[in-house]
């Protein structure tokens, strides 16, 4: 028996920590993805009129919160998600019903995203704040906090 069963510590094979990484690693990749094939037919309209320099301070905010897109093909995808989020809350859906659009998304991008819930909520959070932040600034009163 080795030294660390004896003493009672719990060890993790280097496999399953490696997996829980990539999960959690690919939480936000999923929920971009999610939002970027949901949307593609906004992208046109959404984004096209997007002002260069807000698109910038947004996925500015996707950066500094650690769920930027995935490559510049996402890029209009997320824009045009973001000022869709903007719309709905400009005609009152509120907050919480968009973070739980935004959860079901990534959920029916990735089923092993409900292993991560408390994960999930935090990076639907973090968009919609990074959302509305940047390009409806009058509704960040509505925002729900988050670590």
């Amino acid at each position: 028996m080795s030294e660390r069963h004896r003493t009672g510590q719990v060890t993790h094979s280097s496999a399953a920590v490696t997996a829980a990484r990539t999960g959690i690693t690919g939480l936000a990749h999923a929920l971009v993805n999610a939002s970027v094939v949901l949307t593609a037919a906004v992208i046109c309209a959404g984004a096209a009129g997007a002002d260069p320099s807000q698109q910038d301070q947004f996925l500015a905010l996707l950066e500094q919160e650690q769920i930027p897109p995935i490559d510049d093909g996402e890029v209009p995808g997320v824009v045009a998600r973001a000022h869709q989020i903007c719309g709905e809350v400009n005609d009152g859906t509120p907050v919480d019903t968009l973070v739980n659009d935004e959860m079901n998304r990534g959920y029916s991008e990735n089923p092993r995203l409900h292993l991560f819930p408390d994960r999930v909520r935090r990076t639907a959070v973090r968009f919609i704040t990074a959302s509305v932040d940047v390009y409806c600034p009058s509704h960040r009163g509505e925002l729900p906090p988050y670590e």
